[in-house]
């Protein structure tokens, strides 16, 4: 099973895009470079798999293509957050305990992790 065959099996329980969970947390990144969750989609995981795979098969991991495969990445692992967190919130409901950490570990991620390399 390729890399990316195994994670569209984790990613294609639900396709649906629901409301922006960071919305109201402040994000110090420069908004050009941010990454948003409207970047974290299960299309977008999927692709960056692919192109992740790609890659590696043809050894573009340094120099420029380094970039591009940390990029790759970041949207893969992004998801998986986001996954987590709306599946958190839709099993437990908002204001539980897994919801609100699982989001709280998102919203960190993105205000942190949450960048576009150059």
């Amino acid at each position: 099973m390729t890399f990316s065959a195994a994670l569209a099996i984790i990613v294609l329980a639900s396709s649906s895009v629901s409301p922006e969970l960071c919305r109201n947390v402040e994000n110090k990144i420069e908004p050009d470079m941010r990454i948003l969750e409207s970047d974290l989609s299960q299309s977008a995981a999927i692709q960056a798999a692919e192109e992740l795979e790609d890659m590696i098969a043809r050894g573009d991991l340094t120099g420029a293509f380094q970039f591009g495969a940390l990029n790759q990445s970041k949207i893969i692992h992004g998801h998986i957050l986001l996954r987590q967190a709306t599946t958190d919130r839709d099993e437990f409901g908002s204001g539980s305990v897994e919801s609100r950490e699982s989001a709280r570990l998102l919203c960190t991620w993105l205000n942190t992790e949450g960048f576009w390399y150059d």
